[in-house]
């Protein structure tokens, strides 16, 4: 049993024939599996198409089983299935150089983003059957369920109970049940832990559009799992969702998102007195001080109050909701203003709606879809301190420890 023999089928020599099935199977979609799981079995799907041309090639030559070999992709270790022969005189090309377990950079972000393109769990179970890596559907439903359970256990396990940060905000998507696509609603919350370092506390997905109803689910949910002090709340000014978070969280900043605010000015004012409202923002803020922040935020209402009286009312009566951010130390002030940070989840699967054809198959497809998002997040640029909290992570600490001080 030779494995480290150098002859492989060089990829000019496989027929369209093995190729199309090889493409069929990544085209179709592989994200019905744990991370793991999908990365070992596209690399050894791959590798026993190139076995099937050695053979019809090398006729003296037979197949002879396979042996389980461990690799590492960045990170992560997959276990992989190599095929070889009886002269072992193949090696798949798929396999990183001899002596070596890990495969170059290019490799695994090809792999990934392979993975993230996939469209539907039936598609990928056809895809693998007629390539012969499963050997029953409900292998495959087993499989899918492993990973819709990873998620479930994402959203309701213990959390820690203090926060630096707590951000939230709602994603619409269409999922496609029963023939005709329905509208659903992700609810998505970030948190920032006193580490430093971002982590994803929930991620549900309820039927219909966003309501006050499922923040309030969601929101109790996190207090339940064991969330209990939060030093700086953010999120966007949906109806009757500040009101709720002054009531569960007491002692926190609620930031309203400032992004969401000036798209608001431009729906609510003239496109003359939006651009005047955009710029006297800007001004406030890079205002060094709260105190002066809130004189020109008042110079502001008292510029437009007269054109536009309700919704400036509105905006006077949330002033301090816009301008908690500038409590905060410089440096974090912009990921403290707005909910941006949330986009990296949501960033991701607007990627996978489009590649899906604009909506999800099922809300199993979505589930899965967003334990991938998570799975790519928190193993990556999530794993370490954010680098926009770190130099200054001790005095957000000093801050949360002296607003909680003595508090039960």
């Amino acid at each position: 049993m030779a494995t480290g023999s150098s002859k492989s089928v060089p990829p000019s020599q496989v027929p369209d024939s093995v190729k199309s099935d090889v493409e069929q199977i990544v085209q179709s979609g592989m994200a019905d599996f744990t991370l793991r799981q999908l990365l070992g079995f596209l690399i050894s799907s791959t590798s026993e198409a190139e076995r099937q041309v050695y053979l019809e090639k090398a006729e003296q030559d037979v197949s002879n089983g396979y042996y389980h070999r461990n690799l590492q992709l960045g990170s992560m270790p997959v276990e992989v299935r190599v095929p070889r022969t009886r002269s072992g005189e193949f090696r798949p090309t798929t396999l990183p150089s001899p002596y070596r377990r890990g495969y170059s950079e290019e490799v695994e972000s090809i792999l990934l983003s392979l993975l993230s393109s996939s469209r539907s769990i039936n598609a990928a179970k056809d895809a693998l059957q007629k390539m012969g890596l499963s050997h029953s559907a409900e292998d495959m439903e087993r499989i899918a369920a492993n990973l819709i359970e990873e998620l479930e256990l994402h959203n309701s396990g213990p959390l820690d109970p203090d926060l630096l940060g707590l951000f939230f905000d709602a994603k619409y998507v269409e999922l496609r049940e029963g023939g005709k696509l329905h509208e659903a609603c992700i609810y998505v919350v970030v948190g920032l832990g006193r580490d430093g370092k971002k982590r994803i506390l929930a991620c549900i997905v309820r039927a219909g559009r966003e309501s006050l109803e499922g923040w309030k689910a969601v929101l109790r949910g996190l207090l339940e799992r064991g969330l209990r002090r939060v030093m700086m709340i953010l999120h966007d000014d949906f109806s009757g969702l500040l009101h709720l978070t002054e009531g569960l969280f007491p002692n926190a900043d609620v930031q309203l998102c400032t992004v969401h605010m000036q798209r608001n000015a431009k729906t609510h004012l003239s496109k003359t007195d939006a651009l005047e409202f955009h710029q006297r923002w800007t001004s406030i803020k890079s205002s060094w001080t709260v105190e002066l922040a809130n004189a020109q935020f008042e110079e502001l209402c008292d510029r437009f109050a007269k054109s536009y009286p309700s919704w400036i009312a509105e905006l006077r009566k949330k002033r301090n909701h816009y301008l908690a951010f500038l409590k905060y130390p410089e440096s974090v002030r912009r990921s403290f203003s707005s909910t941006n940070l949330v986009e990296a989840i949501n960033g991701q699967l607007e990627i996978m709606r489009r590649n899906s054809g604009g909506y999800f198959h099922s809300e199993d497809t979505l589930k899965l879809k967003l334990g991938l998002a998570i799975s790519s997040l928190e193993g990556g640029t999530w794993k370490t301190p954010a680098k926009m909290f770190f130099p200054v992570l001790h005095q957000l600490n000093a801050m949360f420890e002296c607003r909680f001080e003595g508090a039960v």
